[in-house]
């Protein structure tokens, strides 16, 4: 990410802010693809200086300033008691799920629970279904696209 700049857009359909190097890209929020016209809120030199600027447009007004604050002295928003990598919670979806790629909410509350008792496995899916790699089945059960 280093090198160049990079843009703090507006997405015209959903009104969410993320941070992107051009206007010719689509929103990772609702997919659309952004508009000529998408509103550029801000323009950064660093991924630190976007992250920060990214989450403050989405931020409620009342709330920046405190956010910039703790942002700027990198403080940590949450606790968590340890860290989990991406890739650890990723394996755990994968083999909680069964031979036909099948995988259902309580199985995978039991692996996190051995495993990794700080993640709820309802957030869990809901971050493997934004990132594509779960799909909703029926209640409780998701098939797993990777």
């Amino acid at each position: 990410m280093a090198g160049g700049s990079w843009n703090v857009i507006r997405c015209t359909a959903c009104s969410t802010c993320h941070g992107h190097r051009s206007m010719g890209a689509t929103c990772p929020h609702c997919g659309q693809k952004l508009a000529d016209s998408a509103e550029v809120i801000a323009k950064v030199d660093s991924a630190s200086q976007l992250r920060i600027e990214v989450a403050l447009a989405n931020t409620p007004e009342q709330l920046r300033e405190t956010l910039r604050a703790r942002l700027e002295e990198n403080t940590a928003l949450f606790t968590s008691e340890q860290p989990v990598s991406h890739s650890f919670l990723s394996s755990l979806v994968i083999r909680s799920a069964d031979e036909n790629g099948v995988l259902k909410q309580v199985t995978l509350q039991a692996l996190l629970d051995k495993s990794s008792p700080n993640v709820d496995a309802t957030d869990l899916i809901e971050m493997a279904e934004t990132q594509g790699m779960l799909v909703r089945v029926g209640n409780g059960t998701w098939q797993l696209l990777e």
